[in-house]
């Protein structure tokens, strides 16, 4: 009889070390599960899903992408975001990009910057990618407002900052931005989704806090029908977080549900189901 209560003691102790382990691996992983149950004991902050009257008049309903975790709508002047303290980095940010935008004299020499934002959450700081060896990039990128350098230095909140090899950023993910913006120079407006994407999240930056390294960025871009309606014509792209010298089109386009699957996000969910649906199964829609 002591020889099984010694055994059960030994292996169902490491049994259920094992189930915590896990349990912790999934939960990290998987933040907002975690964050919702606290929540209903007022002891996280719930997600903030209230949206104000300017935003409704610059961005339809549904090109708003819907969260599934926890975290804060930010407004600037010209884009817009939605940050999660969790990973220290935008969940996307949606902005309008006019092909006048990328015309001007605007200068990103002497910006710095800015980790002192006035948000309900934390931001990463200026240091916690010193050294890293990951670029301090941009989501929404300083290059699309050349017309202002006020909306230019906007983009340098550190709540717009990703941790992006320094290969892809400097090289694959700079020429889609410039793909981009020729692309809103030849059809006058265009609306750009870019986001992180977190197939694990086991790698980490930062010297004061915990900054999650994405393995994988995205970008969707889309124009709106002759009545401003609904999206017209789609493109999506998909990039893995490494060094990256070309941008490879046709093999990183990716399909609207590919990026639900990866990021958690709900894509053009406020369209009618069919039109949803159309969009959501294609990597492009319509001629770019």
């Amino acid at each position: 009889m002591a020889y099984r209560k010694s055994f059960w003691r030994r292996y169902m102790g490491s049994f259920w070390v094992f189930v915590f382990m896990l349990l912790a691996i999934y939960l990290l992983n998987h933040p907002g599960l975690l964050n919702k149950a606290l929540s209903k004991f007022g002891l996280a902050k719930e997600r903030s899903v209230a949206v104000s009257e300017t935003l409704n008049a610059t961005y339809s309903d549904f090109m708003l992408p819907e969260p599934s975790t926890y975290g804060e709508w930010i407004e600037k002047p010209n884009f817009l975001l939605y940050y999660d303290e969790d990973i220290m980095q935008a969940r996307f940010t949606l902005h309008r990009l006019e092909g006048g935008f990328t015309r001007g004299e605007a200068s990103r020499y002497g910006i710095r910057f800015d980790d002192q934002e006035v948000l309900a959450s934390q931001t990463a700081a200026y240091y916690d990618y010193s050294g890293s060896g990951y670029d301090r990039g941009h989501l929404v990128p300083a290059g699309d407002f050349k017309c202002c350098q006020a909306n230019m230095e906007e983009t340098f909140s550190m709540s717009n900052i990703a941790p992006f090899d320094s290969v892809l950023n400097r090289y694959a993910w700079n020429e889609l931005e410039i793909k981009t913006r020729s692309l809103a120079r030849k059809y006058g407006t265009i609306y750009v989704i870019t986001g992180p994407v977190f197939e694990h999240r086991f790698l980490y930056i930062g010297k004061q806090n915990d900054v999650s390294v994405p393995t994988h960025f995205f970008k969707i871009l889309f124009r709106l029908s002759k009545d401003a309606s609904k999206p017209q014509n789609m493109v999506a792209y998909l990039m893995p977080n490494e060094a990256l010298y070309h941008f490879e089109e046709k093999k990183m386009k990716v399909s609207i549900d590919k990026l639900e699957e990866l990021t958690k996000l709900d894509f053009f969910e406020k369209l009618p189901d069919d039109l949803e649906h159309k969009f959501e199964a294609a990597t492009q829609i319509g001629n770019w």
